[in-house]
């Protein structure tokens, strides 16, 4: 600091009628004002991209209940049900590598698709480059507010539910409709 005082360059003491180390430098009064409204702030609607249009009132093209579901060392992904866990076993089974495993479901590119997610709980709901709207949870919010229906999402994780409270999810495939 150059001085030698070690209080950051100020050197403390007076200057004329007035100490620098005990003065007030600013005083601040807010009042209330009877005189003037708020004024209207203009509604800002951003300009979104295909993929991320509001879909909650869209119409549908399919829908379906898509299972998450953990537990001692494996993973199980269903779709209306069906699905196995993705074990070795079963991956060599299917033909060795995961570029033979059996895709769950087909969808076109441009069309909205409605999910049911159970399981968001203990793993992970992500869509390979498809994004997704919440369209419908148990609660309005979760994390402080920070998961509300409306949001759009690549990858989700709800601790705070339970794997039998599912979430509703709703999603425009756009030049990619999965494997």
């Amino acid at each position: 600091n150059g001085n030698g005082n070690g209080n950051g360059g100020f050197a403390g003491g007076d200057i004329g009628n007035v100490n620098l180390t005990e003065s007030d430098i600013m005083t601040i009064t807010i009042a209330d004002s009877q005189t003037s409204a708020a004024p209207e702030l203009p509604v800002f609607n951003p300009a979104r991209p295909c993929y991320l249009t509001d879909v909650r009132d869209a119409d549908v093209a399919g829908s379906g209940v898509l299972g998450l579901q953990s537990g001692q060392g494996t993973f199980k992904v269903t779709w209306n049900g069906a699905g196995e866990s993705m074990t070795e076993a079963n991956i060599e089974r299917n033909g060795g590598d995961l570029r033979t495993w059996p895709a769950l479901a087909s969808w076109d590119v441009g069309s909205v698709y409605e999910v049911q997610v159970s399981g968001i709980n203990a793993h992970p709901l992500h869509f390979h480059v498809n994004p997704y709207q919440i369209v419908d949870m148990p609660e309005v919010s979760y994390g402080d507010g920070f998961f509300k229906i409306g949001d759009f999402h690549d990858t989700l994780l709800l601790s705070d539910l339970t794997g039998s409270d599912p979430i509703k999810i709703r999603m425009v495939t756009d030049r990619f409709a999965g494997k």
